[in-house]
């Protein structure tokens, strides 16, 4: 369950359910109008944010989603899971872009490089990685 707040008057908006586990990681994208949430359930959910229904759900991952991203112009998804990949997503389609593996453990923390080309992953394998967003190889480990 996902419960969406109003910072102004600090009551409930809306209560998302949907997800049949535990959620691990949510990102607003940069339009403001969805919510993505990841759960150990292995599944992203796209929500409308205004409306509170789930406009998609996105599977693929082997575990749970431990962390997600939007890019800044709002045409990709990116997830990490404990199934130790990243996938890129299209956000309009939902389909998988690109599979990225080399974790050796979970990937629990995505970020964009500033440039906007490059996505770094931190992995409980006590690593942080850096891969190419065009051709989703590593470039640095």
């Amino acid at each position: 369950t996902i419960k969406v707040w109003n910072l102004h008057t600090g009551k409930e908006e809306r209560c998302l359910t949907g997800h049949r586990g535990s959620v691990l990681a949510v990102v607003i994208t940069p339009d403001g109008m969805h919510l993505v949430s990841g759960s150990n359930d292995n599944s992203i959910k796209v929500w409308n944010i205004h409306t509170g229904e789930e406009e998609r759900s996105l599977t693929g991952h082997g575990g749970g989603v431990i962390a997600v991203l939007a890019t800044p112009d709002g045409t990709r998804l990116v997830s990490g899971s404990s199934d130790k990949t990243i996938k890129i997503w299209n956000f309009r389609t939902g389909r998988v872009e690109r599979s990225l593996t080399g974790h050796t453990g979970p990937v629990r923390s995505l970020a964009l490089l500033p440039d906007g080309a490059g996505l770094v992953s931190g992995g409980k394998d006590n690593t942080i990685r850096v891969w190419n967003m065009q051709t989703g190889q590593e470039e640095r480990c």
